[in-house]
C-alpha cells in the first residue's frame, strides 16, 4: 500500500512540476507578444532594446494587438508619395527610381556635373537605399508595409501627394486609382489619409477647388478619411504659384456654410501669412525639411511665425534631414546631415507648444530629396555609388519618430 501510495505521490509531484513549467512558458510568450509599454522610460531612450522590440512588433501578425501597442497620434502627418514604380507591377518600367540627374541652370556649372539618370534597381535617384528596394507603390504588399510603418513611426495621419485624374509629375504616372488602396490599407491599420494637392499642369484656383470636391465626393465618406473641424483637410503644395488675389476671389465666394475643404497653404516667409489669411486659407505650412532653407523652414523662428501667423495656425515642419545630391549633383550647400538623428530631434526640440497642434513630418519617403524617415539598409552599388546608412540600422527613424512624438 506504501508503495502504491508512493508511485501515485512521485506522478502528483511531477505533473505539478510540468504545469508549472508550462505555465512559465505561456507567461513567457505572453510577455514576449504583449508587453510593450512606450511610457517606460527606457522604450523611449532610443536605445538597441527599442530596436529589437520594434523589430519585434513588425512581424506580428495579429493585427488587433499590433494596433493596440503602437498608439499614435492623428495630428501628426507624414508625408507620403505613391509614386515609385517598377516592371513588375508598372508596365515593364521603373519610375522615380531612375530618376536623372537634373543639370544645373548656368551652363558652365552644369557642364562638371553628370547629368544622366539612374539605372535601377541597384543605381537609384536617392542618396538612401530603401529597405524594400526600387518598389513600386502599387504593389498591395508594399502598402501594407508602409503603413505598418507608419503606425509604428507614431504619426497617426498620412497627407498622400495627389494629382487629379490622368496627371502626374514628368518622372511618374497617375496614382488617383491607388487612393482607395491606400484608404483601404490605412483604415486596417487605424490611420487617416489626408491630401497633399502638388502644382498639377494649368493649375488655378479654380480646378483646385475643384479637385477638393472631386475627393470629397469619392473618397471622403471612407472610415481613413481625415477629417479636421468636420471637413476635408488639404495641403496645397507651391501654393503662392497662383496669385493671392485669384485664390482670394475664389474662396471666398465659397458661403462657410457650405464650405468643405481646411485649406493649407504653403509659405516660404513669415509675412506671407497675412496674404493667404487674407486669401481665405485656414492654415499655413512650411514642408521644407531642410533647417534654414526658408525663412519658414527655420525651426529656431517657429515660435515667433506662430505669434506673426494669427489669424490662422502655422503649421511646422520637422525632417530628419536633407541630402540630394544623387539628383541635384550641384545642391551640396543644401545638405543637412543627419547627425546621428541629433539634426531630427533639435527640429521636434525647437516646435510650438500646444499639445494639439498639428505637425507635419517631411517625409515617410521622399527618397529623391533624403528627406524619408522609411527603413534603409547599408549598400554599395557595384559601380560609383556608396549608400548613406542610417546609425542604428534600418529602423532608426521609425523608432526615433516615435520617441520624439511620444515624449
Amino acid at each position: 500500500m506504501r508503495q502504491i501510495f508512493s508511485h501515485r505521490r512521485r506522478r502528483i509531484r511531477w505533473l505539478s512540476i510540468g504545469v508549472a513549467c508550462i505555465f512559465l512558458v505561456w507567461c513567457y510568450i505572453l510577455y514576449k507578444s504583449l508587453f510593450i509599454n512606450y511610457n517606460q522610460k527606457n522604450l523611449h531612450s532610443h536605445s538597441p532594446s527599442l530596436t529589437t522590440i520594434s523589430s519585434f512588433l513588425y512581424d506580428v501578425e495579429n493585427i488587433d494587438i499590433f494596433v493596440k501597442h503602437t498608439p499614435v497620434k492623428y495630428n501628426y502627418h507624414v508625408f507620403y508619395y505613391p509614386w515609385y514604380g517598377n516592371p513588375e507591377y508598372d508596365s515593364k518600367k521603373y519610375y522615380h527610381w531612375n530618376h536623372p540627374r537634373l543639370a544645373h541652370w548656368n551652363r558652365e556649372k552644369a557642364s562638371h556635373y553628370p547629368q544622366h539618370s539612374h539605372i535601377p534597381p541597384d543605381d537609384i535617384g536617392s542618396n538612401f537605399y530603401p529597405l524594400l528596394g526600387a518598389y513600386s507603390s502599387r504593389s498591395l504588399h508594399i502598402i501594407d508595409k508602409h503603413m505598418r510603418m507608419i503606425r509604428m513611426s507614431g504619426a497617426g495621419t498620412l497627407s498622400i501627394s495627389w494629382y487629379p485624374p490622368g496627371m502626374s509629375d514628368d518622372q511618374g504616372y497617375p496614382w488617383d486609382d491607388l487612393v482607395p488602396r491606400i484608404l483601404n490599407a490605412a483604415e486596417k491599420y487605424k490611420l487617416k489619409v489626408c491630401f497633399h494637392i502638388e502644382p498639377y499642369k494649368n493649375r488655378t484656383a479654380d480646378n483646385v477647388i475643384y479637385s477638393s470636391n472631386y475627393i470629397l465626393r469619392r473618397y471622403g465618406s471612407h472610415p481613413a478619411f481625415y477629417r479636421y473641424k468636420n471637413k476635408g483637410f488639404f495641403y496645397i503644395y507651391d501654393s503662392y504659384q497662383i496669385p493671392s488675389d485669384e485664390w482670394h476671389r475664389k474662396l471666398k465666394s465659397i458661403l462657410p456654410s457650405d464650405r468643405q475643404a481646411y485649406f493649407v497653404g504653403l509659405i516660404l516667409k513669415s509675412n506671407e501669412c497675412r496674404q493667404l489669411a487674407s486669401a481665405g486659407f485656414d492654415a499655413a505650412y512650411s514642408y521644407f525639411a531642410a533647417n534654414g532653407f526658408t525663412e519658414a523652414s527655420t525651426s529656431q523662428r517657429w515660435k515667433s511665425i506662430v505669434e506673426e501667423c494669427k489669424p490662422i495656425p502655422f503649421i511646422p515642419s520637422v525632417g530628419p534631414g536633407y541630402i540630394d545630391t544623387n539628383i541635384r549633383p550641384w545642391n551640396g550647400e543644401t545638405t543637412r546631415m543627419r547627425n546621428n538623428g541629433n539634426y531630427y530631434r533639435q527640429m521636434f526640440k525647437d516646435l510650438p507648444h500646444g499639445e494639439d497642434r498639428i505637425v507635419t513630418i517631411t517625409s515617410f519617403n521622399e527618397w529623391h530629396e533624403g528627406t524619408q524617415i522609411e527603413p534603409a539598409i547599408e549598400k554599395t552599388d557595384t559601380k560609383t555609388i556608396t549608400y548613406e546608412k542610417y546609425h542604428q540600422g534600418p529602423f532608426t527613424y521609425i523608432h526615433l519618430t516615435r520617441e520624439l512624438i511620444f515624449a
